[in-house]
């Protein structure tokens, strides 16, 4: 839990700035849980998830999951910072990067201490997002792994419904020995992912979602798309 306190000392330096702001929280019941396309519960998955943002721009937040593939539990928690910038005076853009760790409940048979610590960074011009995170112990294999990813979102003709694509690029020795712990040749490889969400908004602050993802790669023997379907529920302050 170390990397956790880490994160908690670097919280509180923008402390002196104003404290008030939005508080959100959101909980996700789903028929699995997926990561940079790969599969993690292959079962019924359920997370929280809460997100302080100061007026200072600073946020904080944390979630919990379950995680089959590792531990059986999972815990996330990053620090960041978000600004809006007008690129060549007439572009609407906004810039966000930040630190985040995530933990798990116990060792894995595969992966001796998977625990890491990535930074993450993404600047949002209209529906268009490109982002980049490095993470120098990867899922704590003892190598560096990074990614860049391009995401599009739409809303779509019908109220309230929308669609996110995601492609990303997963590389670095990190990502190899991460693969090479879901294959049984152990062979590992980089690997690219795509995603598609469809979201449709619901009363009373739920959604219902429907998610297509796969990779490249051969991930527990099978290089199939997962399907999932889930229901959120949000609720701000």
């Amino acid at each position: 839990m170390l990397i956790v306190r880490h994160l908690l000392v670097a919280a509180l330096l923008p402390m002196p700035a104003v404290w008030a702001g939005p508080l959100d929280l959101r909980t996700t019941v789903a028929t699995d849980e997926l990561f940079r396309g790969i599969s993690q519960n292959n079962s019924l998955s359920f997370s929280l998830r809460g997100d302080y943002r100061f007026d200072n721009r600073v946020y904080l937040g944390a979630r919990a999951l379950n995680n089959r593939s590792l531990g059986g539990a999972q815990g996330d928690f990053y620090i960041g910072y978000s600004h809006t910038l007008n690129l060549l005076g007439l572009i609407q853009a906004t810039a966000d990067g930040g630190l985040s760790a995530s933990v798990f409940g116990s060792d894995d048979s595969r992966l001796q201490n998977p625990d890491y610590v990535e930074g993450y960074a993404s600047l949002g011009v209209g529906p268009l997002r490109v982002s980049g995170s490095y993470a120098p112990d990867y899922f704590g294999t003892g190598a560096a792994g990074y990614r860049m990813a391009g995401q599009l979102k739409l809303p779509l003709p019908f109220p309230g419904l929308s669609a996110t694509g995601v492609i990303g690029l997963n590389a670095g020795d990190g990502v190899r020995r991460l693969v090479a712990s879901r294959q049984q040749d152990g062979r590992g490889a980089q690997y690219a992912d795509y995603s598609l969400v469809i979201n449709q908004e619901l009363p009373l602050a739920f959604s219902v979602f429907g998610q297509v993802t796969g990779a490249t790669v051969e991930i527990d023997d099978s290089r199939a798309p997962t399907f999932l379907i889930g229901l959120r529920w949000r609720y701000g302050v």
